[in-house]
């Protein structure tokens, strides 16, 4: 351009210009060819995966190598296996892939004995059913219901009715009724898990040990009867240990006697309060009767029959304190 003047010079620079511009925006044609190649992969890809997918999970559903061929059980329990099987509703022969594990999951949930479920697939052809079931450690009797009997979870949940049949050699929670044990915040679920809890610190105190029956009273509280030594014994409402601590000093001194004793209680405040058969003479003393009224019993008569006495031992291990007429002063507040 040396030399150059005027309106050529301009042409020649635009020119320039121009030329590098060109030079700066170039694609490299070996470039282009590479992604015009990726392109038609991804292309190719997209088109088979939308295509033979499909098709090949359509296959394989199908297929024989995944059809079920064992439905294999873990757990330990009352409930018959088959009864389980059928229960979770999984079909030798059917394809793996239609097994819904949530769907079976929620199936064996329905029956009140199991507790917990878990199910999963093994592929190609096993199903696994892992099952817990509740153990029952009582029955419930409720009052107004016949028969009314249920197993007790213990959690203190009711689980089961007792069908014919079913063992029942095990403790029996009495005094509620279905009105006790319906709502929110009922009473009757709330008393029967503190009768758990007392038929627990009852079997580990050894003079009182296994326990057949679990009274519930809503003034009273609770009421229990051994075993051995075959006698109610009304406990209240908490403090457990330490009211079967002084119950189990006491019943020593009456061993050989239980005959003799009617109840005991742990309603009065650190006593023992034992009430005892009195029994009546062999031979009814013959009433005296009144000149001119005739009939009447004369003073002093008695009857034939049996009669109650108190006794309250203040400190166990001694022997029985005076007289004492049940729900006198110093009976606690029984909270229900």
């Amino acid at each position: 351009m040396a030399g150059a003047r005027g309106p050529t010079r301009r042409q020649l620079v635009a020119r320039g210009q121009a030329r590098r511009r060109r030079e700066r925006f170039a694609v490299d044609p070996a470039l282009v060819r590479r992604v015009a190649g990726w392109v038609a992969s991804a292309a190719s890809a997209a088109l088979v995966l939308g295509v033979g997918v499909p098709w090949v999970a359509e296959v394989a559903g199908h297929h024989p190598y995944f059809a079920v061929r064992e439905v294999a059980l873990r757990h330990r329990g009352e409930l018959e296996p088959e009864a389980v099987r059928a229960l979770a509703g999984v079909d030798v022969g059917s394809s793996i892939w239609d097994v819904d594990v949530d769907v079976v999951q929620t199936r064996l949930l329905t029956n009140g004995w199991i507790r917990q479920a878990a199910v999963r697939r093994e592929l190609p052809d096993r199903v696994v059913l892992h099952v817990r079931e509740n153990r029952p450690v009582a029955i419930l009797a409720v009052a107004d219901e016949a028969p009314g009997l249920y197993y007790l979870a213990a959690n203190g949940r009711i689980f089961a009715p007792v069908a014919a049949g079913d063992p029942r050699d095990m403790p029996f929670v009495t005094g509620l009724t279905r009105k006790d044990l319906a709502g929110d915040g009922a009473f009757g679920p709330r008393a029967v898990r503190r009768a758990l809890a007392l038929m627990r610190h009852a079997e580990r105190q050894p003079a009182v040990g296994k326990v057949s029956e679990l009274h519930v009273d809503r003034e009273l509280g609770l009421t229990l009867m051994p075993i051995k030594p075959a006698l109610p014994i009304t406990i209240g409402w908490g403090e457990y240990d330490l009211k079967l601590a002084r119950v189990a000093e006491v019943l020593p001194f009456w061993a050989g006697r239980e005959g003799d004793v009617r109840d005991v209680s742990c309603l009065f405040e650190d006593d023992v309060v034992v009430r005892t058969r009195a029994r009546a003479d062999a031979t009814a003393v013959p009433a005296t009767k009144k000149p001119g009224k005739p009939g009447a019993a004369g003073k002093g008569a008695t009857k034939a029959g049996t009669a109650s006495k108190t006794t309250t031992t203040n400190k166990p291990g001694t022997t029985p304190g005076p007289t004492r007429k049940p729900g006198g002063a110093g009976k606690p507040a029984v909270r229900a």
